[in-house]
């Protein structure tokens, strides 16, 4: 009996550290890009081949967003795209959980100048 009731306990432990984990927020570096020109021709800038400022105008067309870690990780972004378009290229700093390969961002900063500047990224729908 008292095995049993030592087993519970240890799986309620396992179970409540288990929950306890999931989505907790880290905090990611890297560049922002427009994930559609990214994983299609590697363009980790604004500007693709002739067109400047395309990864903006894919953003705001509603493309999704994502992060390219210094370390080359690729992270979807769950955030309004068009609230970050205007940083495609720039030096991002995203807070949020990781689901998936999927970054929910809780908050956005960009760099501007050596200062971190936050991003409103309004509500989601």
């Amino acid at each position: 009996m008292r095995s049993h009731i030592r087993f519970a306990a240890l799986g309620l432990f396992v179970s409540v550290f288990a929950l306890a984990s999931v989505g907790a927020q880290t905090t990611y570096e890297g560049t922002l890009v427009d994930s559609k020109c990214y994983l299609g021709m590697g363009e980790a800038d604004n500007d693709h081949g002739p067109m400047a400022a395309c990864g903006t105008m894919c953003l705001k067309g509603g493309t999704p967003a994502a992060i390219l870690t210094r370390d080359k990780q690729f992270h979807a972004l769950i955030a309004p795209s068009t609230a970050l378009a205007d940083y495609v290229g720039q030096q991002i700093r995203v807070v949020g959980s990781l689901h998936n390969g999927a970054i929910l961002a809780k908050s956005v900063q960009v760099n501007k100048g050596g200062r971190w500047e936050e991003v409103k990224l309004g509500a989601m729908m």
